[in-house]
């Protein structure tokens, strides 16, 4: 009869893991993961600048779109001249910004045909009371950088419209600066792109490509800003569809700068974030430097729709060269 002969106990094949082994593994696949994720993160963040840098090369086309249809770029911003009556005299601009006539140029006609450009921003069709129903309210992808994630709109109150993360250059001048204040006459000073004749808001420059001397690749057009976390009326940063907020950038600080931003007291909150600092100015003493959440610096475009990558380090000579279209500079790369 044919016996069956069991193998020792040691002997046998060992089915499974050690918890020894286990615990090698896992700290294996620990360090692993530890390796691969700041790669992880800079690749996201790789791919959110490189999707900032496409928006913003859409708005760079729309402004040569616009400005092939209207022989000049469109008005930075406007308001009435408020020395003025309603009733006689020349007609007043209406308070708005450049963003309302982009969209036509953006893909966003169904906004375009419900505006109207000669009604203030904050009136019916551009805002519609307590809604987002307006022209102003229409959620607009191109508004928004992808890195921005702090940044709110303005959900709340009677005048509610969307912020946005892209603003224009209004150069080496305070905003509402007046002929006459500082040492030279606004006027006498180089100008950027966008402006206003003598600091006046009823006045609005009209520029054309043309009028940009020092060349239109070495000549800002637009950057970034930071939005209000807020969603309230109560922040006007990033607020670029309002003249009184935050829509521009100006090139007296290099871009993101430690030094605050100079707002409107009462119309930003401080929220402790080292990126948006703002300190409290005299309505025509307003400056905003160019901001964003990606490392180490902005994305820019110039008035020829190239896009690229300022660094923090920029020199503020530079910076400020590139802010004029007429101040005949000289400065390297």
């Amino acid at each position: 009869m044919l016996k069956i002969r069991r193998l020792p106990r040691a002997g046998r094949a060992r089915l499974g893991f050690t918890l020894v082994e286990l615990l090698v593994v896992i700290a294996i696949i620990g360090v692993l993961v530890a390796l691969l994720l700041p790669a992880v993160q800079a690749a996201r963040a790789v791919a959110r600048r490189t999707q900032c840098t496409n928006q913003l090369k859409q708005w760079a086309l729309a402004m040569h779109m616009y400005h092939d249809a209207n022989l000049q770029l469109p008005l930075g911003s406007s308001a009435p001249n408020p020395s003025t009556r309603p009733r006689g005299g020349p007609a007043q601009p209406p308070r708005q910004t450049w963003v309302r006539y982009m969209w036509p140029y953006i893909e966003q006609q169904a906004i375009a045909a419900m505006d109207d450009t000669s009604v203030p921003f904050y009136q019916p069709p551009g805002t519609i009371g307590g809604t987002l129903d307006g022209a102003t309210g229409q959620p607009v992808t191109l508004y928004r950088c992808p890195d921005d994630v702090q940044g709110d709109d303005q959900t709340v109150g009677n005048y509610q419209r969307r912020r946005g993360n892209y603003v224009v250059n209004w150069g080496n001048v305070r905003y509402g600066q007046r002929r006459g204040e500082g040492t030279l006459t606004v006027d006498e000073l180089p100008q950027a792109p966008f402006s206003h004749e003598e600091g006046k808001r009823w006045l609005p420059r009209d520029t054309s490509f043309g009028d940009i001397v020092d060349g239109t690749s070495q000549t800002l057009l637009m950057s970034e800003t930071l939005m209000a976390w807020v969603n309230s009326d109560s922040d006007w940063r990033g607020d670029i569809q309002n003249d009184d907020g935050v829509f521009r950038f100006h090139t007296m600080r290099t871009p993101n700068t430690s030094v605050a931003d100079e707002i409107v007291n009462g119309w930003f909150q401080p929220t402790g974030d080292p990126n948006m600092p703002a300190v409290a100015s005299a309505e025509a003493a307003q400056v905003s430097a160019a901001r964003s959440r990606h490392s180490g610096g902005v994305n820019a475009a110039y008035c020829d729709g190239s896009i690229h990558f300022v660094t923090n380090d920029v020199s503020l000579d530079v910076w400020m060269a590139q802010g004029t279209m007429n101040g005949a500079e000289t400065f390297g790369n």
